[in-house]
């Protein structure tokens, strides 16, 4: 009869957390991402598409086809697979990242040196000097845009702890963070089909200008990350399907 008792609390334990789960909302990711600390904390290893119990933040993750991703540097949280280096803003060609057919181009906003989990795929936008992945061409309107709300991501990396990334040799020509100045107001350069950054007190150019709002500081909350239904951050991991990125 012990015996029966003591199955019958088992039971109704895991109909219970069942049950708890299933009536919190499932939210879509795509990629490898950060696990709320609440959850565990860690990484999802995940790269496919897959789900988890909690939303994500707009500062570090990114739409992309409905699913969220994360844009942010996944070492900070813990990540230890193959990682790439890169200085200053950049974009992400999202779809091939995650390797589907939904052309997607986000932005990166983490100031300096930082991680991501892939190489940007090859062509004249990036160049590479001493290991790291420099964006050389012009900033395009979406980035323009974006960047006064989206730089806010900053906030959320200065107090964390962990092993940045040094990057110590000179910036390549054209590299974007010579044209952005990005501790104070900036002059936009309108040109058909994307917008060149001026630092304040630059050279003159004799074109239409526009000066953007102040950039927007936000004390973003670290932990409102995600787990995955079905086993702890670490499972489920593959590093291999990258085919159209260069290992360094």
């Amino acid at each position: 009869m012990r015996s029966i008792s003591i199955l019958g609390i088992v039971l109704a334990v895991v109909i219970g957390s069942s049950t708890a789960y299933a009536d919190r909302k499932q939210v879509r990711y795509v990629g490898i991402h950060p696990v709320a600390k609440s959850e565990g904390g860690g990484i999802c290893y995940i790269e496919g598409p897959h789900v988890h119990v909690f939303g994500a933040d707009k500062v570090q993750y990114r739409d992309h086809a409905g699913a969220n991703y994360f844009v942010g540097d996944p070492v900070a949280y813990g990540y230890d697979g193959p990682k790439f280096t890169y200085k200053g803003h950049h974009p992400i060609h999202v779809n091939v990242v995650v390797g589907d057919d939904n052309d997607d181009v986000e932005y990166c906003y983490l100031d300096g040196p930082h991680f991501h989990y892939f190489a940007p795929p090859e062509g004249p936008e990036f160049r590479i000097v001493g290991d790291a992945y420099f964006y050389v061409a012009e900033p395009p309107a979406a980035y323009v845009e974006a960047r006064p709300a989206m730089i806010s991501i900053n906030a959320v990396y200065r107090p964390l702890v962990y092993t940045r990334p040094v990057v110590t040799i000179e910036a390549p020509i054209g590299w974007i963070g010579a044209r952005v100045d990005l501790g104070g107001p900036a002059v936009v350069v309108e040109r058909p089909g994307a917008a060149v950054i001026v630092p304040s007190g630059g050279i003159r150019v004799d074109a239409e200008v526009r000066i953007p709002m102040p950039s927007v500081h936000v004390d973003i909350g670290i932990g409102s990350g995600p787990v995955f239904i079905g086993g702890g951050g670490g499972e489920g991991r593959g590093h291999g399907k990258h085919k159209k990125h260069k290992r360094r």
